[in-house]
């Protein structure tokens, strides 16, 4: 193209710009093709728990006696500054330790089984889902189905793609504890004091 063509082409546009005002759809779209603004994405994650096979759900749940199935449901909405003419997609990854997983569900329970990818090395199972963004975004739901094996802690890991800031990945944390009427800490506890006082009463002889 000439100089001359250009010149022209480029008139033509700032007229048009100048004719309808600055802030209107056609000096938004030039802005957007001249200056290159970035779309920037926002994720909001949510962990909810139930122990009744998913007819009631809460955030508060902070332990789970072990040997006992419950389910966990992770709910995911990713924003963007501005829409897009296609439609753009977020790699959510959630990781949740090996053990514990009996099974996943896209969206609702009881649903199409879901495999993981894992990982025998850190003994964790990771689960890649592709999360629509939006301006109004729609929820994303995965559920797991899940049963402790041992006491202690464990941690739910989602870690979104680069398209998101690492500031906007969660960790869900929740404590496996002794089954309800499980006397055999307590068993281990009193065996550790009596032998103790044993020891005590050989000393005082």
């Amino acid at each position: 193209m000439s100089k001359g063509k250009f010149a022209v082409i480029s008139l033509a546009i700032l007229c048009c710009v100048s004719m309808s005002g600055c802030d209107n759809k056609v000096g938004r779209e030039f802005d957007k093709v001249f200056n290159k603004s970035d779309v920037k994405y926002e994720a909001e994650t949510k962990f909810m728990y139930s122990l009744d096979q998913g007819n009631s759900w809460s955030e508060t749940i902070q332990e789970v006696p072990i040997n006992e199935t419950y389910y966990l449901a992770v709910e995911m909405q990713v924003s963007q500054s501005e829409e897009t003419t296609d439609e753009q997609k977020v790699v959510a990854t959630i990781t949740i330790p090996q053990t514990n997983v009996l099974d996943c569900y896209l969206d609702d329970h009881p649903g199409v089984s879901i495999t993981g990818q894992e990982d025998a090395v850190n003994k964790c199972i990771s689960y890649p889902f592709d999360v629509v963004a939006g301006t109004s975004p729609s929820k994303f739901r995965v559920i797991f189905e899940c049963k402790p094996l041992e006491e202690g802690r464990a941690e739910v890991q989602v870690v979104y793609d680069d398209k998101v800031d690492s500031a906007w990945d969660k960790t869900g944390k929740i404590k496996y504890v002794a089954a309800n009427g499980d006397t055999s800490s307590e068993n281990e506890s009193n065996e550790s004091t009596e032998s103790t006082e044993v020891t005590e009463d050989k000393a005082n002889d």
